[in-house]
């Protein structure tokens, strides 16, 4: 099984991919009852070509002069005869979006802070009006369910850990200490009780994966003794998954959270996290059942492949390794 599990993955585009998908981040302020200002960033990995045009629409409200800021950065001030209840955002990519999520935070003239996280096909957001219980359930179990599905790192990781339980219940164990670990470290670096650096902890996931790879090409090879993370994989799991609940928090703190609502927040997207991670889980298995019958490929053949497939992660994970140890640096 685990021979075609990685035959999957190899196709997968896992060129650098893990945590690089930043929103395009838009935040409005009221500095008065009668002036706006919109601010936009735009991620790093944007092309000049594909940057888009983003304009509020009021019919209270116009735009004064020219806008400020760099490529990635900039601004824009807003007069406004009375400021509305509702005010349109306009994302207008030039060709298409290039598959990124956007998040527009709303500061309101009485301290109120209003944040609609928004999938990649919606280019017009309503803000200003009340979200409810539901919207801001939808809206933060979508997020969570994104990012796991995003995140190679994180699904990497996961996969190890397949590969590494020797049984189901070894399985079970192994990814509900990961889901209880990463799920503690994600509610108190949300809510700011404990703060680690961000390159620390992109440093040490990346480590996680070549650590978790090489144990796997250690007991298939038998060269010593079982490995501590295959003779006890609950404990390497829960202990990895710490870190990568602080990796999951980066992405939620930069999400944002609403002012009214941030443990309703936090736990639909620690659900959406889960989710995900389960839907990754389910297609795992199912690729697992097509492959294993298939009678295509000899034995010989296989075994050599699989040790290719897992060498290739932890090469993999060492690239990402090295790559953010320079940044950290």
């Amino acid at each position: 099984m685990i021979k075609f599990v990685l035959l999957f993955f190899l196709i997968l585009p896992l060129h650098g991919f893990s945590d690089e998908a930043r929103p395009v981040y838009i935040e409005i302020i009221e500095n008065s009852e009668t002036n706006l200002e919109l601010k936009w960033k735009l991620p790093p990995v944007m092309l000049s070509v594909d940057e888009p045009s983003i304009e509020l629409y009021s019919d209270r409200c116009r735009e004064d002069g020219n806008r400020l800021g760099t490529r990635l950065l900039g601004r824009a001030f807003y007069t406004c005869n009375q400021l509305s209840r509702e005010i349109t955002v306009s994302i207008d990519y030039p060709t298409a979006n290039p598959a990124l999520t956007s998040l527009v935070v709303y500061k309101k003239y009485n301290g109120a802070i209003q944040q609609i996280f928004s999938s990649p096909d919606v280019t017009s957001i309503l803000i200003g009006s009340e979200k409810s219980f539901a919207d801001i359930a939808r809206q933060y179990i979508i997020a969570g369910i994104e990012h796991i599905l995003i995140g190679f790192d994180h699904l990497l990781f996961v996969l190890c850990l397949i590969l590494i339980a020797s049984t189901t219940k070894q399985l079970i164990l192994a990814i509900t200490g990961f889901t209880i670990a990463h799920s503690i470290t994600l509610s108190l670096a949300t809510m700011n009780i404990l703060k680690v650096r961000t390159e620390l902890v992109e440093l040490l996931i990346a480590l996680s994966i070549v650590v978790l790879a090489r144990e796997i090409i250690t007991a298939k090879r038998n060269l010593v003794a079982i490995p501590f993370s295959v003779k006890y994989p609950i404990s390497i799991s829960s202990f990895f998954g710490l870190l990568h609940g602080f990796g999951f928090a980066v992405v939620l703190q930069e999400l944002g959270l609403p002012f009214d609502m941030k443990i309703n927040a936090l736990m639909f997207f620690n659900i959406g996290v889960e989710i995900g991670q389960l839907m990754f889980i389910a297609l795992i298995f199912i690729v697992m059942y097509l492959f294993t019958n298939s009678r295509l490929v000899s034995s010989k053949l296989n075994d050599a492949f699989s040790t290719f497939c897992v060498s290739a992660i932890g090469a993999l994970g060492t690239f990402w390794f090295l790559q953010r140890t320079l940044q950290l640096i």
